[in-house]
């Protein structure tokens, strides 16, 4: 019994020996499942975002030039004065007192600029008739030219009084924001450095300070040597604004300066624009962001985030190959821009890229085409 079972096993071995022949192999796996997008290089304009501050474009102090009680504050603490508005009254009697007497003595050394002149002609008249002396006529001629200098001198004297007298009426030298008044009214002021009565900017333009910093900027030129940034002619930037609560301002500026060097403070390139504010919504000492438009990437290849995977050699990206299998790449990206990575090298156009399942892709997979992303279309 025990040879007849053993005969009877051997029997079954060799008829499933012979059923799993040579020529059977195990089932190839099925084609993986993958949606895809051609490369098209192009031209893609780009944004850069900086965090910034308003500034006002011109701050003017308003300070005491003469000396005297504070006798009247005409403004609104924080309102918007225009150029020629009054902001202070100075006590004018005392200067008007001054610039009377002033005048009073200028018309009198003009009488005697006309007395000695007449002297002189008529000394003149009768030194032709031999009836004075040379040395009268002389005398005449030096009396006139003192009586001369002494105008001028009163002159000078009669401006400044009056110049004094106009100080008394202090008025705002441009459109701007007023700030409160340093010192109260009937107070007594004086020239100098404790005499600052207010403060007025100007918002209309505005300015924005904001900087980049050296890496930035060393990455940038680093683009645009090798040709994968441009920026416009003449660091000529549009300049949007995007207030704190999103919105964006609807004027654009321009960049007005920017620092030849870098702050050894700050380690960055300061850079200011100018922004129309006519209906003066920004006033200074905002946070905002800038956005610097203008520049561009040419022939630039982009690809959506998704596609991009990391390996322990770096990035890289599934390419569709011949016959359908899928071709790891390795890929050098560039910047973010929005959802997509720029590829600085390792692409070219007309490849495609796996995009959609591409989490199931291995080198040399099989792939099935499901659909077609279609070609990445650079951004208007």
């Amino acid at each position: 019994m025990r040879d007849a079972w053993i005969s009877k096993a051997g029997l079954l071995a060799a008829a499933l020996l012979a059923a799993c022949g040579p020529g059977q192999q195990a089932a190839a796996p099925a084609p993986v499942e993958v949606t895809v997008q051609a490369v098209s290089p192009g031209d893609v304009p780009v944004a850069f975002l900086y965090a910034a501050q308003t500034e006002s474009s011109r701050l003017v102090e308003i300070r005491a030039q003469v000396e005297g009680y504070l006798e009247k504050k005409f403004f609104s603490e924080g309102g918007i004065v225009r150029e020629g508005d009054p902001l202070f009254r100075i006590d004018p009697r005392p200067l008007q007192a001054v610039a009377d007497g002033a005048a009073a003595a200028l018309a009198e050394k003009e009488n005697g600029l006309a007395k000695t002149r007449r002297t002189r002609e008529r000394l003149q008249a009768l030194l032709a008739e031999n009836a004075v002396s040379q040395k009268d006529v002389e005398d005449a001629v030096a009396a006139e030219q003192a009586a001369a200098a002494a105008l001028a001198m009163s002159r000078a004297e009669h401006t400044k009084a009056t110049m004094n007298l106009s100080y008394a009426y202090i008025k705002s030298p441009l459109k701007g924001l007023v700030s409160r008044a340093n010192i109260a009214e009937g107070s007594y002021v004086t020239p100098g450095a404790a005499s600052l009565l207010t403060t007025v900017a100007q918002v209309d333009p505005i300015w924005v300070n904001f900087s980049t910093s050296e890496n930035e900027w060393l990455r940038f030129n680093d683009d645009i040597l090798g040709g994968r940034l441009r920026f416009p002619e003449n660091f000529d930037f549009d300049v949007e604004m995007v207030l704190g609560d999103g919105r964006t301002l609807s004027t654009r500026g321009k960049i007005n300066f920017a620092a030849p060097s870098v702050d050894a403070r700050t380690g960055a390139y300061a850079i200011r624009a100018s922004f129309p504010n006519p209906d003066l919504i920004v006033r200074p000492g905002q946070f905002v962001r800038v956005r610097l438009l203008g520049a561009w990437r040419p022939g630039a290849i982009l690809v959506p985030q998704r596609a991009v995977m990391q390996g322990e050699a770096g990035k890289f990206v599934y390419v569709v190959g011949a016959g359908d299998r899928a071709e790891r790449r390795p890929v050098e990206v560039g910047d973010w821009h929005e959802d997509q990575w720029f590829i600085n090298a390792g692409l070219k156009g007309g490849e495609r890229i796996v995009v959609g399942g591409v989490v199931k892709v291995q080198p040399g997979s099989a792939l099935r085409v499901a659909g077609d992303a279609g070609a990445a279309e650079p951004p208007k």
